[in-house]
């Protein structure tokens, strides 16, 4: 990623509360705007940008090494190619093209992530607003992070679907970025996202041709229109060793003094993990039911 902003310090301890990135005159002005809230600039060269889904934070690799802003301001380069930016889910760039940021600004998928001017993944992206505009929905939007004490803000994809829709049906559309309305984005802490885990340990993977130790992180719930017991979770390979690749066929996962839970394997995480989801008596003990 060929850009930076000549702005800034080294933020200290390596986590700073917000970066503006990019080369010219309108990132100085965002920097200069938004910094009576502590913004700080990063440094030249910019190589990656990727998304912590744990700590709600952006880690940011440059030259002179790397920090963590919560939130990023950002203008984009022209060639998506030469852009290393990955949100949740490992999910890159270039995945979100064909559709449209909302306002030109934020993309769901990518949270705590703005853009200073839109990025170039749509056909039918609306010219920027004044940048008084997009500058000022932008400190909105912090502030509503800020206020209501949450980490993570994301547009939520009904929204950015429903903008793209629009702006692709009528030329003329150019809503004006002015105060973010709160039902447009997610607006979450680590608790809201994740439900508790049942059972996080290690346990036994009977698949076709294979039976391997494992670790896995697993839930589950009742539920109320099957009324049946659904099951899920991840499973990561024991030691780093190599997971067998998702197929139809089943699978039985066995818990250390448990029985074997038939499930199937699912899709593959960035990181080599893998989903598994059952329905039925699942791997772990349930809770009794409370008497009545």
């Amino acid at each position: 990623m060929r850009f930076a902003l000549r702005h800034g310090t080294r933020p200290s301890g390596g986590d700073v509360d917000v970066a503006v990135i990019g080369t010219g005159a309108d990132e100085l002005r965002a920097a200069r705007e938004l910094g009576r809230d502590g913004i700080v600039g990063c440094y030249s060269p910019v190589t990656a940008l990727e998304f912590d889904d744990a700590a709600d934070r952006w880690t940011v690799r440059s030259a002179r090494g790397e920090f963590a802003p919560r939130i990023v301001v950002l203008t984009p380069p022209a060639d998506l190619a030469e852009w290393t930016l990955i949100g949740l889910g490992g999910r890159t760039i270039a995945q979100a093209r064909g559709t449209s940021a909302l306002l030109g600004i934020a993309l769901h998928g990518f949270p705590n992530l703005f853009f200073l001017t839109p990025p170039p993944l749509s056909d039918t992206a609306m010219p920027p607003a004044a940048l008084a505009a997009r500058i000022g929905y932008i400190r909105r939007c912090v502030d509503l992070l800020r206020r209501t004490s949450c980490t993570r803000i994301e547009a939520r994809a009904a929204t950015q679907h429903e903008f793209d829709r629009r702006l692709r049906a009528d030329s003329r559309y150019r809503p004006a970025p002015r105060r973010p309305a709160q039902h447009h984005f997610d607006l979450t802490v680590a608790a809201d996202r994740e439900p508790a885990q049942e059972y996080s340990g290690p346990a036994l993977l009977d698949a076709p041709g294979a039976e391997l130790l494992v670790s896995v992180a697993l839930s589950g719930h009742p539920d109320p229109i099957d009324g049946r017991y659904h099951w899920y979770g991840r499973i990561a390979g024991a030691d780093g060793g190599e997971l067998p690749d998702p197929g139809r066929g089943q699978v039985f996962l066995t818990l250390p003094g448990g029985h074997p839970a038939p499930g199937r394997l699912q899709e593959r995480d960035p990181w080599g993990n893998l989903r598994i989801v059952g329905v039925g008596e699942p791997p772990f003990p349930l809770e009794p039911a409370p008497a009545h």
